[in-house]
């Protein structure tokens, strides 16, 4: 059987989260005159190409969401606004606490979809006892 994943849409308080998670790291941005690059925590010496727009990663491809890029995104000041009604806090008790909610559990030379939500960022629903 043949499943496809599917990643929740982002929200404005993950790339909070994510862009706290990168600085836990010690990720780095970079210039290369107008293109951006941020330093890999799971592949010390390699680095990620980042634009407003999207990571090379792993994690982004799968997730459309990463460290690298919400970095960069905090960099240009270009977080999103979080709704009044929805307040900032470090992770929803849905994110999977093994990858913190991207889906990708890095290792010093290499990334692989994470076993305790495979892949998907958020643990899933436990049926409720009758």
């Amino acid at each position: 059987m043949n499943q496809s994943q599917q990643t929740r849409p982002a929200t404005a308080a993950d790339f909070y989260r994510l862009a706290d998670l990168a600085h836990q790291r010690g990720l780095q941005l970079f210039r290369d005159g107008p293109r951006w690059f941020c330093s890999s925590a799971s592949a010390p010496g390699e680095s990620h190409y980042v634009t407003g727009y999207s990571c090379d990663c792993a994690g982004f491809f799968a997730h459309q969401r990463c460290t690298h890029y919400a970095l960069l995104l905090e960099r240009l000041g270009w977080l999103p606004e979080i709704e009044p009604d929805m307040p900032y806090v470090e992770a929803s008790p849905a994110d999977c606490p093994d990858c913190s909610g991207c889906g990708i559990r890095a290792y010093r030379t290499f990334e692989e979809p994470c076993a305790g939500c495979e892949g998907r960022g958020v643990l899933a629903a436990t049926p409720i006892a009758a």
